[in-house]
């Protein structure tokens, strides 16, 4: 792509995938059919679906933003489906909601639109995401707004907040709520708990959820994005989790 003019992320952080035996979008994206679900998402697809088109309404109505859908192939059931697959084929099969006579916004809207195949949680979604424009655009986003569950906002910003992402360069835009909001906030509070003791998710609680959530042993290739090495290295200890990042990030304001 590499597309000076794109300035800003439009993030749509995936949360499932189509069956690997899926050979295109069907005709009925909301049904639970086409997907691979763990038992708490059953009924969840119309929700995602909506994620997406929030995605693209943002997007659209900022001509300098990349949109971009993450998630990794994190089933095995999925196969070559990633969750940001899927989400981008459903976001193309729909013509991203923009009818014929709004072509030219359309199709342009489609050129600048991508994927982020890697991510296996939230925190990867929003760094990986953030790695994948610069390598898509040629340098690191100006600003970064998040589409995802509503209940996960405190989630995403203590992710902006480990990797010391200006909090007013950032938006989080809680779409929806799951049929079952009180489970899922039961279970939001358990990862709260988790990534504030644990931030980068290096520990052997989140580690450990990673590995599982990589059945095809994918390899991320954002080491290699400018200023970034020397990152993911400290990240990677355990025992760095509580101390601070000696180096200026790539994305940080001169004056912090």
């Amino acid at each position: 792509m590499n597309d000076s003019r794109l300035r800003d992320l439009v993030l749509v952080a995936g949360h499932a995938a189509f069956k690997s035996n899926v050979a295109g979008v069907p005709a009925d994206i909301d049904s639970d059919d086409a997907w691979v679900l763990q038992p708490f998402q059953v009924g969840e697809p119309p929700f995602y679906v909506e994620h997406i088109r929030r995605g693209v309404v943002l997007a659209a109505n900022n001509p300098v933003a990349l949109l971009l859908f993450s998630g990794g192939r994190t089933r095995p059931d999925s196969g070559e489906w990633s969750e940001a697959k899927t989400y981008h084929e459903i976001a193309r099969a729909t013509e991203f909601w923009i009818p014929d006579k709004l072509k030219t916004t359309r199709d342009g809207l489609a050129a600048r639109t991508d994927l982020e195949n890697f991510a296996r949680d939230s925190f990867e979604n929003v760094l990986f995401g953030i790695c994948r424009f610069q390598q898509l655009v040629g340098s690191y986003p100006r600003t970064v707004t998040v589409a995802s569950w509503a209940f996960k906002s405190a989630r995403f910003d203590l992710h902006r907040a480990a990797i010391r992402f200006p909090a007013y360069r950032f938006r989080f835009v809680g779409v929806n709520d799951p049929l079952d909001l009180s489970d899922a906030l039961n279970g939001e509070r358990k990862a709260l708990h988790s990534f504030s003791g644990d931030p980068f998710g290096s520990g052997a609680d989140l580690s450990g959820k990673r590995l599982k959530r990589n059945p095809f042993d994918q390899v991320h290739t954002y080491r290699e994005c400018p200023g970034m090495r020397e990152f993911f290295t400290f990240m990677a200890d355990p025992g760095n989790s509580e101390k601070p990042y000696g180096a200026q990030l790539p994305w940080e304001d001169p004056t912090g």
